[in-house]
């Protein structure tokens, strides 16, 4: 059984939620989102990729991922 570091389906799920939160950062500073939009996107997000690395696996980030385009694309 591989490490918890050496687990790439973890270090999977914490890129997906890097992408996630890069999203997110730029939904902020371009002003599409307002505040209650950047909530529900972090409220999806932060517990999707802390469910998947503690599973060891990228699957709950990506469904995470997944609500922040949502939210993303109902915003344009």
């Amino acid at each position: 059984m591989a490490s918890f570091i050496d687990n790439r389906r973890v270090w999977l799920a914490l890129l997906l939620g890097v992408l996630g939160g890069t999203r997110i950062w730029v939904m902020a500073t371009t002003g599409v989102a307002a505040l209650p939009h950047i909530l529900a996107a972090l409220t999806l997000l932060i517990p999707g990729v802390l469910f998947g690395v503690a599973l060891r696996s990228p699957w709950p980030a990506a469904a995470g991922l997944l609500g922040v385009i949502v939210i993303e694309l109902s915003l344009t």
